[in-house]
């Protein structure tokens, strides 16, 4: 390094040490700023936190609690180019867009596209959708480029699918509560089928939902669409744990779970069905009608049985679907084991 004039000058070398690009081992595919809702100052800023371990080949109840950046991540897992863009390109304006959806505030047209890609990321950058779509391209040459192009961009037509649809922010019973885990996006169905509805926790009270759609829109002559509704729903005691059993099943390998809302049931329920049939990489192909869907489904879950060494059947029912957003003002509560929200019981006489 030399001073002229009181200009420093750097070496190439000092130079090349100050711009090169910082090397991150710990690629998170949760991110930290959706991670934390699960944690807070009471709690360590620890998780509690269940996962499959493959030496012992079964799910193991952890005695030792997770740290809030120490959970949702794999050692290189991307390269350093991707791991910058998602930071500049996509997280740093969606946990924006995730503080909004949390307070109740509108997005926007673009906003909805954005938090569009977001979800739709989110669902190809696990380890999980790697670990598949890896076994698929070894079957046909071995090119793993196609995780330097998962990022896509905000303007692109698959986001769509998710900004263009009625979305509701589930409010779990002040008993109740959300997990997340390790396959945080749960999807019943290909992207680009109207009815496939979708699933994000956004905190342990909060579960953001792109409903499915109906296929045709009747409307009156020169009337617009309507613009697609944000709203929040708020749930009946129970329901949220119906919808965290599905989320169990579709776990890959881990789950995390607010410290105080860990219990003897929650013990029970996640070394009985974690990762019992993990999220189907939907994104691996697409269809648009159930008819389509099926053929497709069978070909994917015969790769995920191969790639895991497990036979899962080609079948899967999904309890929540449809859903339309619509339900609930029909007395139908699509959540509830019994089918209809404790309103239309009363009104039956079948409970006070």
């Amino acid at each position: 390094m030399s001073v002229i004039a009181g200009v420093i000058f750097l070496s190439s070398n000092m130079h090349q040490m100050l711009f090169m690009s910082k090397n991150t081992k710990k690629n998170h595919f949760n991110p930290v700023f959706a991670n934390k809702y699960w944690t807070s100052e009471n709690a360590g800023w620890q998780y509690k936190y269940y996962y499959y371990c493959k030496h012992r080949m079964c799910v193991v109840d952890s005695n030792k609690d997770k740290g809030k950046t120490a959970w949702g991540y794999e050692v290189n897992l991307y390269s350093q180019e991707l791991e910058d863009r998602l930071d500049t390109e996509l997280e740093n304006e969606s946990a924006i867009l995730y503080e909004k959806l949390i307070k109740g505030i509108s997005l926007t047209a673009d906003e909805r596209m954005k938090w569009g890609q977001f979800i739709v990321t989110q669902s190809v950058r696990t380890p999980s959708f790697f670990k598949y779509r890896d076994y698929l391209e070894r079957l046909n040459g071995g090119d793993y480029s196609y995780k330097d192009t998962i990022l896509g961009c905000a303007g692109c037509e698959e986001n769509k699918y998710v900004a263009t649809k009625n979305w509701l922010v589930l409010k779990a019973h002040e008993n109740d509560f959300f997990i997340r885990t390790d396959n945080p996006v749960y999807m019943t169905g290909f992207l680009n089928n109207p009815s496939t509805t979708i699933f994000y926790p956004l905190t342990p009270e909060l579960c953001f939902v792109a409903c499915s759609t109906i296929e045709t829109i009747l409307l009156i002559k020169g009337m617009e669409i309507p613009f697609p509704k944000q709203e929040f729903l708020q749930l009946e005691r129970g329901d949220a744990w119906h919808i965290n059993f599905e989320l169990l099943k579709s776990t890959s390998s881990s789950v995390i779970v607010a410290k105080k809302d860990n219990s003897p049931a929650v013990s029970h329920m996640s070394l009985e069905v974690l990762g019992a049939f993990p999220q189907i990489p939907f994104m691996l192909s697409s269809a648009n009608n159930h008819y389509s869907e099926a053929g497709e489904i069978e070909t994917i879950t015969k790769i995920m049985s191969a790639a895991d060494g497990v036979d899962y059947p080609t079948y899967r029912e999904y309890p929540f679907n449809p859903f339309y957003g619509l339900e609930f003002s029909e007395g139908i509560n699509p959540f509830s084991v019994f089918g209809v929200t404790d309103d239309r019981l009363r009104q039956e006489g079948l409970i006070e």
